[in-house]
C-alpha cells in the first residue's frame, strides 16, 4: 500500500498571461504552508487558502522573476502573510534566498530548490523532499519545455530533472499539456526534451516549440 503523500497539493487554474498555474502546499501535519508562483487572479488563490481551512503560511516561492509567475506575490501577502523566496539571481523583491539545493522547512518534510537554468537565469524548481511533487516553472511543461538558452536548459534536463525519482509528480507553471500534471517518470519517457539524451537531438526538437 502507498503511503499517503505528506502534503495537499492544490492546483489553480490563474489565467494570467497564458493559462497560469499557481500552487498551494499545505503540509498535513502541521497545517504549515507555501505558496507557489502567485499570479494571475489573486481571488483564485484566495479561495483555495480560505478553503483549506486554518493554516500557518511559510513561504511564497517564485520559480523565477518573469512578471506572470510573481505579479500576484504582493496581493497574496494580504492574505498569506510569508516571506517572499526565490533563487538569489531573481530580480523580484524577496527576503529569503534559496541557493541551489537550498531546503525550507515545511512541517515534517523540507521543499528543496534546485537551481534549473536554461528558460532564465534564476530559474529553479522546487521538489519535495518525500519525492511527491516537483514544481517547475517555465522549465519542463508537461510534454514541452519553456523558450530556453538550449545548452543551458539540456544541461538542466540532464543533470538536474532526469536524476530525480519518477515517483515526483510534475506540476508546471503553464496548461501546455495533454494533463495539467503527470508523473516524472512518465514524462522522462514522452517528453522530448526531457527524453532527448544528445544536445543535437534537443535543440532539433527545439525548433517545435
Amino acid at each position: 500500500m502507498t503511503a499517503r503523500a505528506a502534503c495537499e497539493v492544490r492546483q489553480l487554474a490563474v489565467g494570467g498571461l497564458d493559462r497560469n498555474f499557481s500552487y498551494l502546499v499545505v503540509e498535513r501535519a502541521s497545517r504549515e504552508a507555501a505558496l507557489i508562483d502567485p499570479a494571475g487572479d489573486a481571488g483564485v488563490i484566495r479561495r483555495a487558502v480560505e478553503d483549506a481551512g486554518p493554516l500557518r503560511p511559510r513561504a511564497i516561492l517564485l520559480t523565477h522573476c518573469h512578471r506572470d509567475h510573481c505579479d500576484g506575490a504582493a496581493a497574496a501577502r494580504a492574505f498569506f502573510d510569508a516571506p517572499v523566496a526565490a533563487h538569489p539571481a531573481c530580480a523580484y523583491p524577496h527576503e529569503i534566498d534559496l541557493e541551489d539545493r537550498g531546503r525550507l522547512p515545511l512541517g515534517g518534510i523540507e521543499i528543496e530548490c534546485l537551481h534549473a537554468p536554461g528558460h532564465s537565469a534564476d530559474s529553479v524548481v522546487y521538489r519535495l523532499s518525500d519525492d511527491t511533487a516537483l514544481f517547475t516553472g517555465d522549465t519542463l511543461f508537461i510534454d514541452w519545455c519553456g523558450y530556453c538558452d538550449p545548452a543551458a536548459l539540456f544541461r538542466t534536463m540532464r543533470d538536474v530533472l532526469r536524476p530525480l525519482a519518477d515517483t515526483n509528480e510534475v506540476y508546471p507553471g503553464h496548461d501546455y499539456g495533454r494533463f495539467p500534471h503527470a508523473a516524472l517518470g512518465a514524462q522522462k519517457r514522452e517528453n522530448p526534451y526531457l527524453a532527448a539524451t544528445e544536445f543535437a537531438r534537443f535543440r532539433e526538437e527545439l525548433k517545435r516549440l
